[in-house]
């Protein structure tokens, strides 16, 4: 394997995520990292990747081969007895600890300070939802994002997002920024064995604790925007007249607005919750044990739940909006989100005949790869121009003669400053 060398560009991975309860955005982020680190290692690429971290951070999982670990203190931390943790961190800290390099930030923020001095700051903003679904988010959720995306439009070189609908609705709010809005669609368990790695834990299901197969399924935030009190709603009608057994997966957080919400008591023992499970092994199993993944948001960029599902062999009704639609094409079954009667029509149809959806949703979940974002990302990051003019520098390091690189056939030398 080929090494960077010091005349090789940097990647600055804002690694704020490290320390946040993992839900999509945070999911992403470790997937793209650990696939960005095995692309640069097994392409040999030269890139230099450079993970800044608080730290506290735990990242053993990620199994890293070639990034750079950096854990950053605060320079307050001896002087006041002050550690900045999350926001203040990535604000106050990270920005001195970039050096040079090209900062990705991949949760949705990033320094003000980078972004203001014209630093190489390439964000991914995942979402618009707490402008869509206000009454989703927790006010100072809302407050933080407001004030901080007309900066990330107007100064971030490049920003990233995840699908064709999230790039129109961006740029809609800032049309000169279009040129520098990227794609790169999220990836899924395509290419891969289905256990690859463990993730932290909560609410793990022990395999002998699980309830029997073909139960109901949802697997998301406890969130009025994932139409929560909808896929409630199926759940108890379901179980009233079918006798269908209903897991919910998933938890509440500080940044979501409470759900209230009872089971009635004659079906309380069909309609079970589990809190989050973040386990890709335990996760893996409630998806081949179920008889139907229910996902009926109102709105959604680019979601995991569903190609999950589908790689694990489970069937998926899934909400008829267009970001739906765009990620999972005509694997799933659709529905709308407004009307319990259709939505329980859906899960019965597929209940009914379940084979040949799973069929369908293994064909396609195979097409979204980790490694295909990350590799969309890294274009975005150098450049299209960067990559074509650095061919012959690559050509040298690998003694490839003929030009032919292996893989997605990325070449690097120079990232845009």
């Amino acid at each position: 394997m080929n090494q960077p060398t010091n005349s090789h560009p940097e990647i600055v991975i804002n690694g704020r995520f490290l320390m946040q309860p993992v839900t999509g955005v945070q999911r992403v982020a470790r997937e793209l990292t650990r696939a960005l680190d095995r692309l640069v290692a097994e392409e040999g690429l030269p890139v230099k990747l450079r993970l800044v971290c608080e730290p506290a951070a735990q990242l053993d999982d990620l199994a890293l081969r070639v990034t750079t670990v950096e854990r950053a203190e605060s320079r307050w931390n001896g002087r006041l007895g002050w550690h900045p943790g999350g926001h203040a961190w990535e604000q106050l800290v990270l920005p001195g600890r970039v050096r040079g390099g090209h900062l990705l930030c991949l949760g949705n923020t990033a320094p003000v300070a980078a972004l203001h001095k014209r630093q190489g700051v390439t964000v991914m903003i995942h979402d618009l939802s707490y402008r869509q679904f206000p009454g989703a988010y927790r006010l100072h959720y809302r407050l933080g994002h407001r004030f901080m995306l007309p900066s990330l439009l107007r100064r971030a070189r490049t920003i990233l997002t995840v699908s064709e609908r999230e790039k129109a609705m961006l740029a809609a709010l800032r049309p000169e920024s279009r040129g520098r809005i990227r794609v790169a669609q999220n990836g899924g368990l395509g290419g891969a064995a289905p256990v690859e790695h463990a993730m932290a834990a909560h609410g793990t299901l022990p395999e002998d604790q699980g309830p029997e197969p073909g139960y109901l399924l949802f697997v998301g935030s406890l969130s009025r925007r994932k139409n929560i009190h909808g896929v409630l709603e199926v759940a108890v009608r379901l179980a009233r007249e079918d006798g269908l057994r209903t897991l919910i997966v998933g938890g509440g957080s500080d940044i979501l607005s409470p759900i209230t919400g009872d089971i009635p008591a004659d079906v309380a023992h069909l309609v079970r919750f589990t809190g989050p499970v973040t386990e890709l092994d335990a996760l893996g199993r409630l998806y081949r044990d179920a008889g139907c993944l229910l996902f009926p948001s109102f709105y959604e960029a680019s979601p995991l739940p569903p190609i999950e599902a589908m790689h694990f062999g489970c069937p998926v009704v899934v909400s008829a909006i267009p970001a739906m639609t765009e990620r999972c094409g005509t694997a799933a079954v659709y529905c709308d989100p407004d009307d319990v009667d259709d939505m329980a029509a859906a899960v019965r149809r597929v209940l009914a005949d379940p084979a040949p959806y799973a069929a369908r949703g293994r064909i396609h979940a195979a097409h979204w790869t980790w490694r295909d974002q990350a590799t969309r990302v890294l274009e975005a990051v150098l450049g299209e121009a960067a990559v074509k003019a650095n061919e012959n520098a690559h050509r040298n390091v690998s003694g490839d003669p003929a030009g032919e690189v292996s893989g997605h056939g990325i070449i690097l030398a120079e990232a845009a400053q």
